[in-house]
């Protein structure tokens, strides 16, 4: 009996912890930039290689993601209009960005802190963090098959990033034909069970 009970203990034990480590586990996130007057300058699936985050009970209410900004990638997406751009390119927007955007944060440097605070039918509040700036932005999301996708928009400007984003735009004027787009869209799924 002792043995049946400590069994289905452990099993629970297991089973539990297994269930909450598949949402962070499956997060997957990205965002897309644009670039010149017609957005044609696009830059899609740029993420973050280290952050962390944490889903309280297995579900998306009070989820929350650490991401550590200077950690940026964008190699996933390599176009150029017609053309690709070559693979080093990734590296140079990397740096761009990360020295001229992100370390010019006043607060915070380089972090981005983001919450889950609101889930309703096909919307939730996401609490986002930069520069010591709290902004809550909302997405919409819907379940395909078993998985939720959501997607919001983002002003880089609304975080009292003035002067880091001007340094980046003036850096990276040429490539994005005099316009770079302070407005991002930002995108994540997670297993529909996280809901």
């Amino acid at each position: 009996m002792k043995k049946t009970v400590f069994s289905l203990v452990t099993l629970g034990i297991l089973s539990s912890n297994l269930f909450a480590g598949s949402c962070e586990d499956n997060l997957k996130y990205d965002f897309t930039f644009f670039g010149a007057p017609d957005k044609s300058y696009v830059v899609t699936k740029n993420t973050f290689t280290n952050s962390k985050s944490n889903f309280p009970n297995g579900k998306l209410l009070n989820a929350t993601l650490e991401i550590d900004a200077l950690s940026l990638d964008t190699s996933a997406d390599m176009n150029n209009g017609k053309a690709m751009w070559p693979a080093s390119m990734a590296k140079v927007r990397n740096m761009n960005t990360v020295n001229n955007f992100f370390k010019g944060f006043e607060k915070d440097i380089g972090k981005i802190n983001v919450k889950i605070i609101k889930v309703a039918a096909d919307s939730m509040d996401v609490e986002f963090k930069m520069n010591g700036e709290t902004k809550v932005i909302p997405f919409s999301y819907k379940t395909e098959g078993d998985t939720i996708k959501a997607s919001g928009k983002l002003d880089v400007l609304a975080f009292n990033t003035n002067k880091a984003w001007t340094r980046f735009a003036a850096v990276c004027s040429a490539f994005h034909k005099g316009k770079s787009w302070n407005e991002i869209d930002v995108f994540f799924e997670v297993p529909a069970s996280c809901k």
